[in-house]
């Protein structure tokens, strides 16, 4: 497979766990428990720095697909 054809399935399939990721937290925030929705935020913040801040970032990954 092209290496640019494995990139834009990688920034597809990246696209998508962000949607899922954000469907979670809209699925604890439509309950209407502040609680709830504080931690769904939580938890996507949570997600998003261990995407954008971990040992390995998605540009790491991106750069290697690339080669």
């Amino acid at each position: 497979m092209k290496r640019s054809s494995v990139l834009k399935k990688f920034d597809k399939e990246i696209e998508n766990l962000w949607d899922v990721v954000y469907k979670i937290k809209d699925v604890l925030e439509s309950t209407d428990d502040y609680e709830l929705s504080e931690l769904g935020g939580k938890f996507l913040d949570q997600i998003a720095e261990g995407i954008e801040d971990g040992d390995i970032s998605l540009e790491d990954i991106r750069d290697q697909i690339s080669g």
